[in-house]
């Protein structure tokens, strides 16, 4: 809640195409819809997610998944708060490579990050 920017951006690194591809942005959606007091109702942080992949990947499934998610989510969400507006793209490639600018991004996240941990201090360069 202290972000001094107008925009969170959030980055599943590796996702999946499946059934819990959107898990982790739920839970991030969910922690700030809950913890939203006063002065951010009136001036939410808007979601930027970026769901990462191999080029090979099937975001087709995704992507044909976001209007149901979005009804799900705005379904399950609390009445007396608002929900934060969120937006979620698509970000094929490695994520050996750098796939952002320096200190674009506030949040990172993998399920199989064990799998890389070694490799961090690459992305942060």
């Amino acid at each position: 809640m202290d972000l001094h920017q107008p925009v969170m951006t959030a980055v599943d690194l590796g996702c999946s195409s499946g059934k819990n591809t959107l898990f982790f942005v739920s839970k991030v959606i969910k922690v700030l819809g809950h913890d939203s007091d006063e002065k951010s109702r009136c001036n939410p942080v808007e979601l930027q997610f970026f769901l990462n992949g191999l080029p090979g990947n099937n975001f087709n499934h995704v992507f044909r998944s976001l209007e149901r998610f979005k009804e799900s989510i705005t379904a399950r969400h609390k009445e007396n708060t608002p929900l934060p507006p969120f937006y979620i793209a698509g970000l094929p490639g490695s994520y050996y490579t750098r796939l952002f600018p320096r200190q674009s991004c506030h949040l990172f996240h993998s399920s199989f990050c064990l799998h890389w941990r070694s490799r961090v201090p690459k992305l942060c360069r």
